[in-house]
Parts: C-alpha cells; structure tokens; sequence
C-alpha cells in the first residue's frame, strides 16, 4: 500500500512491509530506508559528498580551481613551458586568467590594505573597479575570497555553490510533494548540471544561478499559503541573487521567478481572486525590496556601463555568438554533451563555443524528464516547468518568434540571453524528479519502456550517422578520458560516437533500474538510489577534467625576464602585448598598468573607437602595427611593448629594450609621461574628425593633444601650453599634481577621464576637459599650482540611501509581520 498526502502524491517511495518481511530485507534496501528516515540531514549530506569528491583536489589536495595555465600557451612562458603544462590548456576558460582572478586578486589586496577598492588602474589606462559588479563585493559566496587563503578560498566557495544549488533544488522538489529519491535525483543533476560546471571557476555565473531553485521554491510556497513571511524569505533570496555579480544571469532567474509565479497563480486550483493577486503581489514586493537592499552595489554598475562598449554590444538582444557557433545542430548537445569534442581535451571540431552552447543536463534526467511529459497528472505544476525549459533551447538557436520577443522584452534586451540555457536544464532535472515517480508509481505502465526503447533509438540512429571511421578500441578510449595520451589521434567521429556510446549506456541501465523495480516492486527504493547514483555517475563523468584542478606551484607560471624588466621600470609607463601574448589583466598580478582590458562592460565607446585603430575586434588584443597603433598606444601611456621573441617591432620610434628566449620587450619613443604639458592643443569639430587628427601619421601624441569643440562647452583653451608638471601624490581614488607654468597651459594626467573624476586647481573646482578622446585634461593658469584629481564612485551615495530604505522597510515588514502573529495567537486563546 502507497500512502498519499492530500495533493495527491506519494510521500515514499517503498511500499510498507511487515515487521516479518522487514527482517528478512537485504541490508542495502533496509540501509535506503534508515537514509530516507531523516531526509533532509540526507540529502544535505550526500549532495556534501559528492561535491568533495568532485572538488576534492582543491578542497584537500591543495590543487587551484583556476585554469593559470593557459598562461603557458603565450609569451613570456611559451618557451619555458613543458609538455605537461601545455596540455593543460582549457581555452573554454580563458576569461577566467584574464578578468576575474588578477580582479579579485586586485579587490583582496585594496581591501586588506584599508583601502576603499574605487579605481582600477591597472587597465584601459584607469577604470571603475568598485563599480564592477563581476566581482560580486557582498555576495555570501564573496566573502571567502575576501578572508582566507585565495587559492583555497577558490575551491571552498565553488563547493559552497555546488551544494546550495542541490539543496535548494531538493527543498523545491519536496515543496511539489515528490518523493525523498526523486528531490534528490533532481539536486543531484541541477547541482552538476554543464551550466554550474562549465561556469563554475569564473565566479559570478554560479553564485546567482545557485540561488534559482531557492527563489522558486519561496514562490511556490507563496503561491500555496499565501503567507508574508515566505515573501520576507524571498526578499532575502533576491537579495543574494542580486549580490551575485553577473546581470544576464540575474535577469534571466528573476525573469524565471516572475513567469513562474504567474502560472502557477493561473494554474493553482481553488482560490478566489484576491489570494491570487495577493500572491504575486508578495512575490513582486519581495523581488523590489531584494533589489532595493543590494542597490548600494546596483546603481553604481549601471551607471558605469552607461556609455559602455559592453551595454551597447548586449543591446536589444545582440548575440556574442555568430551564426557558425550556434545553429540548431547545438540542439544535439542536450543528448550528446561531447559531438564536438571537449575543449578539456584539446579538441574540438570547429569554433563551438561548449560553455554557452551545450544543453547537456544528464542523460538520465533527459529520459525521465521525457517520462514525465507523456505521463498524465501534475500538469499545474509541470506545465511551468516545461515552459521554462522550452525557453532555453529556443532562444539559443534564435527560433522565431520566441527569439525576437524575448531579446525585446525589458531588461532581457540588455543581457546574453543565449545563457539563458539555465532554465532548461534546471526543468529537465525537475521534469525528471516527476518522472522517476511516474515510473516507480506505476511500474507496470508502458510508458517507461516506450521511453526508454526510443531514447535506445535515438542513440542508434546517431551511431549510425556519425560512426565512419570511428575505431572501438579509440571509442572506448575517448569513453575512459585517455584520448590525450597519444595513443590514437582523436577524429570527429570517433569524439562523437563516444558520446553516443555513454547515451546508450546509460539508457540501458536506467532502464534496467526501472525493469528491477517493475519486477521487484518492494525493491523500488533500491532502483530509485540506483537511479539517482547513476545520475551522478553520468555528470561527474561529463564534469571530468573541465576545471583544471593542480597545484599552484605547477599552474601558476613565474615572472620571467621580461617580466622583471618590465617591472624595474614601470614607472616610466604603462605595458601592452602586441599579437598573442600575455593575456589581459594579468600583469595586475605584478603591478604593472596594461593599456589593454576586457569588458567589465568597460571601456566607454569612446576608447572603444580609438582602439579601432589597434584592432577592429576587441580591446584585448593589438593585431595592427602601424603609425596609427604606435600614436594610440603612445598616447595611453604604453612605453613597453611586449611581443614575440621572433617578432621584429622596429619603427623609428621603437626599439628594442630587452630581448631574451621568452620575450622581446619594446620601448615606445611615442609614450606621453604620466602628466604633461602639451606645446599645441588642437580643435575638431566632433569624434571623427579628432580621431582622423590622432590616427595621422603626422601626430606625435608628445607635442599635441586633441579636444573636441562640442565637448567643450563654455570652457576656454588655451591653444598652446609651456611648463613642467610630476606627480606629487598618488592613492587609489585621488592624484596630486604640482605644476609650473610659463603661460596658460592645459595640463593633462595619462589617465581615463570617466564619470565621478572630478579636478580642483589650488583647491578651487575646474572644469575637466576630455583630451586625446580619454585623457584627462584642465585648463591651468600661469605660475605655480597644486591640482588634484579626485574620484567618486557615480551612484554609490545615492544607492547606499536606497540601501538603507530598503532595509528599513524590511525591518518593518519582519515586525508587522511578528505583530500580526502575536496577535492571531492572542485571540486564539481568548
């Protein structure tokens, strides 16, 4: 007999036995049961399990989640580089090297020194670091790296990510009345689902997806019980989710939580009118004041990104991907996850971008997913699962017309909505919680095997078309992960073939699992395990060698003599690699300013346009050298030129200053000092006709600045200038200059000049004037002058007052809500 709650669901999986029968259960039966017992301190400890022995090199080894050793594939390591080291390559997370680990190295060393973390100027010549929502300031999931050993703290929160988003999974599972087993087969697979794993030592991306299946399950709480205090817990929720530091990914689960809550709103039975209004009325107060709280970090991200190469890239929908990387064919990875290969092994068919373009969530959780759809019952609720995970795929591959509403629809028009993959996977391991019970309810039902006999069909089909050429011994090999160890070259289809051999295999054993419970009915709660080990099994599999996980000392490459060169005289300007070389952001690592960066959104378009003449894709390369390269990096400040040791930079104003086997460094004649006084100040109308005037090859960025008339304003310039300037002082958020002046002059600071710089000359307000399209420039009078630069983070006083509002409204909704309580209880015993 199977005991159902009120909604109609099983509350267990094994049907009760005897005192009799149960002393005669095979001890593992008997051992599920006891786990089953004391279900939540279960899942919580199995999901704990499984996500150490995942990160266990970094969580006990002493390895480092961080791909450091891409590092090795470019100058100044290229040379030096074993065999071993280049193999670790993992070009998928590049960005990772270039961005987030100097950023966050950069934030822990301000913070630890007592200083406010207002500016970067390690990048782009200067640029808003605080503002910088990637590196998630008061994020929970933060707070390690700002505290402990960076290189553990790296692991230790990646673990913390992992084990919520199982967690939270499992508790929205048993919200929808499913079964012990069937939460934890879906927090198992949303836990190590590709989206978590292929993102997860970027940082960001984890830290908010972790938190989806906490929101809805807050929601569905709230559209159950109607009750304030879920709300409250939602408003805490939302607030994480807001903390996390990375906006698409935040749009696109409060995009999850608000469709949600109005279908199942529509789709709950029973209930009047204003229940339901007061449910997503409690739902979309919680979402506002979340918001609210975390605007102290919000308002300054998204004033710094207006104006941005990045906010202008993402707007109304425009894809990073190109049509050759994302096409329907993507479509293939929801089944198999590796047809193009593994970018963890060094080998992929084309340019297919693995990390956004793969669906893949299990192939377990695909076919019970599938169950569920052609299984009746539970249609409230799975009808906005199903919807949810049909967004995913669709957007992906820009199917119309679902593609062209949801890249318009507000704040979706501003982010990567292919990364919106998320919500499909998170549904089909829901789906597939609902279709484990399915089966395990009624296990005579042809419709597992039905399911089953067609995914077997779908696998074969693939073989079949992609299986020529493709040896089994080379097949069993790719299967093991030791395609790597020379013993076969790898071909497309032998990579392809192994991915369908897994899909196979795994189909026939969850089809096993299933037969055994249709044959041994009181054995379903060991099929049920069987099936969420399997599931397991499956995406540890698939997890396998995608996060490079060595120790520091092997991955993390030391500075070498073009390093050290660099560094004894860094003073004398800021550094760009020429070609492919060191990349972005690193030499932060070494306190050296590299005029390069990459899109925090930064930089401003109109840096962005300058550095056209550098290199027409990105800001994170220099391809083009010519007269027009020279003039732009001379003018942002970049004296040393790091290039190939068998690339010749030769030009009449660079010439070479150091040459070794790792690198050949460049001194640029053209690079403008730190603060100067330029001799001619030139005048165009607009942005092209300064730009023409800086890409001449005439220019000498030295002797002449440019400043564009419509950007003046009231502002006179002086048209030529004769002094000396240094710089006297220089903090985080603040530079003093000490000038003498021979005539009126414009004194310009080699820094960007963005919103929230602000200038004082002998502590009276000036105006700034934008020179050279960046720089930062003010008109000085004659004779001797103190001027100083200060910045203020643009929004931040304004968004720690909304903070502040918001926490209060918080507060008093917690003490209504304890008031009313008090109050319910009182007149109940009266």
């Amino acid at each position: 007999m199977i005991s159902r709650s009120r909604w109609g669901r099983r509350a267990a999986i094994a049907p009760r036995t005897t005192r009799a029968e149960r002393r005669y259960e095979p001890l593992a039966a008997r051992l599920l049961g006891a786990l089953a017992a004391h279900q939540h301190r279960t899942a919580a400890g199995l999901l704990g399990l499984l996500v150490l022995a995942y990160l266990w090199p970094v969580l006990v080894g002493g390895g480092l989640l961080a791909p450091t050793a891409n590092l090795y594939h470019a100058p100044p390591w290229l040379s030096g580089a074993s065999a071993e080291q280049i193999s670790w390559f993992q070009g998928e997370l590049a960005d990772v090297v270039g961005t987030y680990y100097p950023w966050v190295t950069l934030a822990r060393r301000l913070l630890h020194s007592g200083t406010f973390p207002a500016w970067n100027p390690y990048a782009f010549a200067g640029t808003p670091l605080f503002a910088n929502a990637q590196l998630a300031w008061l994020s929970p999931f933060s707070l390690p790296l700002w505290i402990l050993p960076f290189n553990y703290a790296l692991g230790l929160t990646a673990a913390l990510k992992l084990w919520v988003a199982g967690f939270g999974t499992y508790l929205f599972c048993r919200e929808l009345r499913l079964g012990f087993w069937a939460a934890l087969l879906a927090a198992v697979g949303f836990a190590f689902c590709t989206f978590n794993v292929v993102w997860l030592s970027f940082g960001i991306f984890v830290s908010v997806a972790a938190l989806l299946p906490w929101a809805l399950w807050l929601t569905e709480r709230i559209v159950r019980r109607g009750r304030a205090i879920d709300a409250l817990a939602l408003t805490a929720v939302v607030a994480v989710i807001q903390s996390g530091g990375h906006p698409g990914t935040q749009v696109h689960v409060l995009f999850a939580v608000a469709l949600y809550a109005l279908m199942r709103v529509l789709a709950v039975a029973g209930g009047d009118r204003s229940a339901r209004l007061r449910a997503l009325g409690l739902v979309g107060a919680a979402v506002a004041l979340g918001t609210l709280i975390l605007a102290v970090v919000l308002v300054p991200a998204q004033e710094a990104a207006h104006g941005t190469f990045g906010a202008a890239l993402r707007r109304n929908g425009a894809p990073t991907l190109s049509d050759s990387q994302i096409s329907t064919s993507a479509l293939r990875t929801a089944l198999f996850p590796e047809w193009w290969g593994r970018p963890s092994e060094h080998w992929t068919e084309r340019a297919f971008k693995f990390r956004e373009g793969t669906l893949y969530a299990g192939t377990i959780a695909l076919v019970l997913a599938a169950l569920a759809l052609v299984s009746p019952g539970r249609w409230r609720v799975k009808a906005p699962l199903a919807l949810l995970g049909a967004l995913g795929p669709l957007v992906l591959v820009r199917a119309p017309p679902v593609y062209g509403v949801v890249v318009h629809l507000p704040l979706l028009d501003a982010v990567q909505d292919q990364r919106m993959i998320l919500l499909f996977q998170f549904a089909v391991v829901v789906l597939a919680a609902f279709g484990l019970e399915a089966a395990l309810a009624a296990p005579r039902s042809w419709r597992w095997p039905a399911v089953v006999a067609l995914a077997l069909l779908a696998g074969v089909v693939a073989a079949f078309t992609t299986g020529a050429g493709a040896t089994l011994g080379g097949v069993a090999r790719q299967m093991l992960r030791r395609a790597d160890a020379g013993v076969e070259p790898v071909s497309a289809q032998t990579v392809a073939l192994a991915s369908v051999g897994w899909w196979l295999l795994l189909t026939l054993a969850v089809g096993g699992a299933l037969a055994l419970a249709r044959l041994r009915p009181r054995r379903s709660g060991v099929a049920a395990a069987a099936i969420v080990l399997l599931l397991a099994v499956d995406l540890l599999h698939s997890a396998h060698g995608w996060n490079p996980m060595r120790p520091a000392s092997d991955v993390i490459p030391r500075p070498t003599g073009a390093i050290a060169y660099m560094r004894a005289h860094r003073d004398a300007g800021r550094i760009a690699g020429v070609g492919i070389t060191i990349q972005t952001d690193w030499p932060t690592m070494y306190g050296l300013a590299d005029v390069r960066g990459r899109d925090a959104p930064q930089p401003s378009l109109e840096f962005a346009h300058l550095w056209l003449a550098v290199d027409a894709l990105e800001v994170a390369t220099v391809r083009r050298f010519d007269a027009a390269t020279v003039n732009v990096l001379g003018l942002l400040g970049a004296r040393w030129l790091l290039a190939h040791p068998e690339v010749d930079l030769t030009r009449p104003d660079v010439k070479v200053a150091y040459s070794g086997p790792d690198a050949a460094v460049f001194e640029n004649a053209r690079a403008v000092r730190r603060a100067f006084v330029p001799p001619r100040v030139l005048v165009a109308g607009d942005e092209y006709h300064a730009l023409r005037r800086i890409f001449d090859r005439r220019f000498d960025p030295r002797r002449a600045v440019v400043v564009r008339r419509d950007q003046l304003g009231g502002v006179r310039v002086p048209r030529a200038g004769a002094g000396v300037v240094r710089v006297e002082r220089e903090q985080n958020d603040r530079v003093l200059l000490e000038a003498r002046l021979q005539r009126p002059s414009v004194v310009v600071l080699d820094d960007q000049l963005t919103p929230g710089w602000s200038v004082r000359v002998d502590g009276r307000r000036a105006d700034a004037i934008k020179v050279d399209a960046v720089l930062r420039g003010v008109s000085v009078p004659a004779g001797r002058h103190q001027i100083a630069w200060s910045y203020r983070v643009p929004g931040l006083r304004f968004g720690a007052l909304l903070s502040l509002l918001g926490l209060a409204l918080v507060l008093a909704w917690a003490w209504t809500i304890r008031v009313r309580g008090r109050t319910r209880r009182v007149a109940r015993v009266e």
